[in-house]
């Protein structure tokens, strides 16, 4: 009996051991577990809220521009699904207008963004009047390749994963007063609402490629889907831009411009007209131009008179020769005498894209109609 008793207090013995050593461990399993569910919640809702902008029809990316006077402006670029894309983007301080439709890239933009270009100041001014027909280099930012609802998805899930993954969740309170994740990552910061149904609230703009060069890598950005009538005011948006490209210059075309010749008339009255012959060559796909804006300038003199500057436009068809007739006048003694009068002449032209409006703006309409605007 004394045997089985002394066996049995040994048994409780090392059971008690055992209890002692589980409880010692249930405390830092249970916090590790804990921590482990929050990344797991914060992943979830990333997910979540970027599979959101996946299934968009449309997305508008706000953001905002320090101007040169100290002041915010705001703006917005919408892009579709299909990557049609009308709206605004700071590059550079200056508020560029982007639009890309039927496959096409235009731009409109200050002066001063196309003297960065390397754009004499005369042709700065006169670009800064109208749309432009450029390249798809040309663009700041290529929206319909990076920023479709599909695209800016997998840019944004992509940069989620550079996170630490071992970091806990860092959480952060909304102007509305709601909760956010704040991911910090490599290239920038991506805030996730925490409640549901989750949303990127904002990214900043050097998280996706080609976004941090156009927008400043720093510019937070601002997503959001588009729906009744802000995916109108997008669709009429865009289709009060395109009625302008009818004149919108060709900054692409290879053209040149060469004065063929100068005629110089006076009459007693003191009036001389240069009729300045103008010839202008399009080189390579000449289709793209419908015509040529030809500026023609005479500087007209007479040593006993003084000197005189005319200016006169013409359109010309491309590949040809135009007549463009400048007058000056000149204040005459009234007294018989001659004048030998010179006429210095020189020609600028700018190519017109060949842009069919009607043909863009039906197949918008087209577009909308699908995506609900």
């Amino acid at each position: 009996m004394r045997g089985f008793a002394a066996l049995a207090a040994g048994a409780a013995l090392v059971l008690a051991g055992c209890e002692v050593s589980t409880i010692g461990a249930a405390g830092p399993a249970a916090a590790d577990q804990a921590k482990a569910d929050a990344r797991a919640a914060q992943r979830d809702a990333v997910k979540a809220a970027v599979d959101d902008l996946a299934g968009q029809e449309a997305i508008a990316y706000r953001s905002q521009l320090r101007n040169d006077a100290g002041e915010l402006v705001d703006l917005a670029l919408n892009v579709t699904k299909n990557g049609t894309t009308y709206g605004a983007v700071g590059v550079g301080g200056q508020v560029v207008n982007v639009v890309e439709a039927d496959g096409k890239p235009y731009l409109s933009a200050p002066p001063a963004y196309w003297k960065t270009q390397g754009v004499n100041d005369g042709q700065a001014e006169e670009y800064g009047k109208r749309w432009m027909f450029v390249e798809q280099s040309d663009l700041p930012l290529r929206a319909s390749q990076v920023l479709t609802p599909r695209e800016i998805r997998n840019a944004l899930y992509d940069a989620s994963l550079g996170i630490d993954q071992l970091a806990d969740p860092v959480k952060t309170r909304l102007a509305d007063g709601s909760e956010a994740y704040e991911l910090t990552l490599p290239k920038g910061k991506l805030v996730i609402s925490a409640a549901q149904p989750h949303r990127v609230v904002s990214f900043d703009a050097g998280l996706v490629e080609g976004v941090g060069k156009a927008f400043g890598a720093g510019t937070t950005v601002t997503p959001g889907g588009l729906t009744g009538d802000a995916l109108a005011q997008f669709k009429n948006g865009l289709g009060g831009a395109v009625d302008a490209f009818a004149q919108a210059f060709d900054y692409a075309a290879e053209l040149v411009v060469l004065v063929d010749g100068n005629d110089l008339q006076c009459q007693t009255s003191g009036s001389c007209t240069s009729t300045i012959k103008v010839r202008n060559s399009v080189t390579g796909d000449a289709a793209r131009v419908s015509s040529v804006r030809v500026v023609a300038k005479a500087d007209v003199s007479a040593p006993e008179l003084g000197s005189q500057t005319c200016t006169a436009e013409a359109t010309a068809a491309p590949n040809s020769v135009v007549d463009v007739p400048c007058t000056v006048r000149f204040n005459v003694p009234n007294r018989t005498a001659s004048y030998q009068v010179t006429s210095m002449p020189s020609a600028t032209g700018e190519a017109i894209a060949a842009v069919d409006v009607g043909a863009i703006k039906q197949k918008i309409e087209a577009e909308f109609a699908t995506l609900g605007g």
